[in-house]
């Protein structure tokens, strides 16, 4: 867990990546999700990021990072580990910029995730789990020299992912409640960081599988903790551990950190499919399990959105969840 930035980003530059973004990544769609809604007793709105480039938010904040680059980092390429989501991204931000990239993940990975990241041009190199693919990682760039971009503990990843909530308030101004699907916090943060900047009265509410729960762990005891065995269908929340200036944003702006079985993932994403037509992986159905749960305690009514954080599902795995 070392070499981890502790810059924490500001709103400005979310606003600064934001019109860098702007060029390349589409705005995705905040729809209306009436059934969705009366189910869960609030004015609901879903932010489809599972319609973004790569099939995730992750877009955003790894494009933002490799843009953000020196003539000589690029030289030397780009190196992270990652459950999929964010690998994907940073292959795709990299290859784009002409930047050689190089993806640490678990030997276990959802094979469809490892294909994508493959088809965007990366390398990958496997360890036995993510942890250990962290340490592989670590080893990698101090022998190449390559530029480390965390999924979520790096500000010009966390600002890029603040890109969604300013899309959010741009649509749905008069939003209340925010509730976030976490891995390592990157988008909680992002979107917590420009809630509470821009309106502060919004309530930012995070939510974890109860089989990974870095970041409520760190906040409980005030430092990043090693996750040693994360396990959940939700592969995207499964992150072995969190950052300082994640620990540091969500200390100052989230509401409430919620946990989530797998089984009430998985109930959501069927609804989601059934109901908006939308397809998600678990990691983009937990905001509304929170919701369909109750865990999240919105309030009846509510001006609500949920965002809807990835679509990159293996198929094989959607018939068992089915």
């Amino acid at each position: 867990m070392t070499n981890l930035q502790t810059v924490v980003p500001t709103v400005e530059d979310v606003y600064a990546a934001r019109e860098r973004l702007a060029p390349l990544l589409p705005r995705t769609p905040l729809f209306t999700a009436g059934a969705l809604g009366k189910m869960t007793h609030t004015t609901l709105r879903v932010k489809a990021e599972n319609l973004q480039r790569t099939g995730s938010f992750k877009a955003r904040g790894a494009l933002n990072a490799v843009l953000r680059l020196s003539p000589e980092q690029k030289a030397s390429g780009v190196v992270t580990f990652s459950a999929g989501n964010h690998g994907q991204a940073l292959a795709f931000a990299a290859t784009a910029s002409g930047v050689g990239c190089t993806v640490f993940m678990s030997q276990n990975a959802v094979p469809t995730k490892v294909e994508a990241i493959r088809g965007y041009g990366a390398d990958i190199r496997f360890g036995s789990d993510i942890g250990a693919a962290f340490e592989a990682m670590e080893l990698f760039r101090q022998q190449t020299g390559a530029t480390f971009v965390s999924p979520f503990a790096d500000a010009d990843v966390i600002a890029g992912q603040g890109t969604v909530m300013l899309e959010i308030l741009d649509e749905f101004p008069e939003v209340e409640q925010v509730i976030v699907p976490v891995g390592g916090g990157g988008l909680l943060c992002g979107s917590a960081l420009v809630a509470k900047s821009l309106r502060p009265d919004i309530r930012v509410v995070g939510v974890e599988p109860e089989g990974s729960t870095a970041v409520s762990q760190a906040l409980r005891v005030g430092h990043s903790v090693r996750i040693e065995h994360n396990v959940t269908i939700a592969d995207g929340l499964s992150a072995p551990f969190t950052g300082e200036p994640i620990i540091s944003l969500a200390t100052r702006y989230v509401d409430d950190m919620i946990t989530l079985t797998d089984d009430e993932i998985a109930q959501a994403l069927k609804l989601i499919l059934t109901r908006t037509k939308l397809l998600v992986e678990p990691a983009g159905a937990a905001a509304i399990a929170a919701l369909l749960t109750g865990k999240a305690a919105v309030p009846h009514g509510a001006n609500t959105v949920a965002i809807l954080s990835g679509g990159n599902v293996a198929l094989d795995r959607l018939k068992a969840w089915l």
